[in-house]
């Protein structure tokens, strides 16, 4: 009887902790889905390809081209692991030229990128969230723009990348750290 009792109870415990990593999971998945397109993005790109129609026509087509790739990543993205660093910052660049749009000569884009890390697999839409917030909260934010810089490297079988912008996080209450943390979440 001793030993049935403590097998039920080390067994519900199991049960338990099972569940509640479920539960971390499914949420975690959440946020990563509310992270992945931000809608202001998306109505702020409408209304510039709106504007984009009348002015200059083809360069409207090559907006919504880029657009539309941006959403079929983003789509597709959310049944895989890991995708190439370079299918990451295809859309990356996707991605800034559409910001660019808007923010016009605000935004200074530098990439300094390592060749042989194109083939390194990260979770996707990472680099994506990590520049946006930069330019959200760095950039958007500044009336004279600023600089977002993205740069990878090779370390001994490591990969770094780092992510900067010229900005600076007047009040840590504008953000809500989601898009940090998820990030942390996905790379652990």
């Amino acid at each position: 009887i001793y030993f049935g009792f403590h097998f039920i109870k080390d067994y519900r415990k199991t049960e338990i902790e099972k569940w509640r990593l479920e539960a971390t999971l499914k949420e975690a998945e959440l946020r990563a889905l509310k992270s992945q397109m931000n809608p202001h993005f998306i109505f702020n790109c409408l209304n510039s390809i709106r504007a984009l129609i009348v002015e200059d026509p083809e360069r409207a087509q090559t907006v919504v081209t880029q657009l539309a790739s941006m959403l079929r990543y983003s789509l597709v993205s959310q049944h895989t692991e890991t995708v190439a660093l370079e299918e990451e910052l295809q859309v990356v660049s996707d991605y800034l030229a559409l910001e660019k749009i808007r923010l016009e000569d605000r935004l200074k884009v530098n990439m300094n990128i390592d060749p042989h890390t194109l083939g390194i697999h990260v979770p996707p839409m990472l680099i994506q969230t990590l520049v946006e917030n930069g330019i959200k909260y760095g950039v958007a934010t500044l009336p004279e723009g600023g600089a977002i810089s993205l740069s990878s490297k090779m370390f001994a079988a490591k990969i770094q990348i780092r992510i900067e912008n010229t900005g600076r996080l007047s009040d840590p209450g504008d953000s809500t750290g989601l898009g940090l943390r998820n990030a942390l979440e996905r790379l652990e």
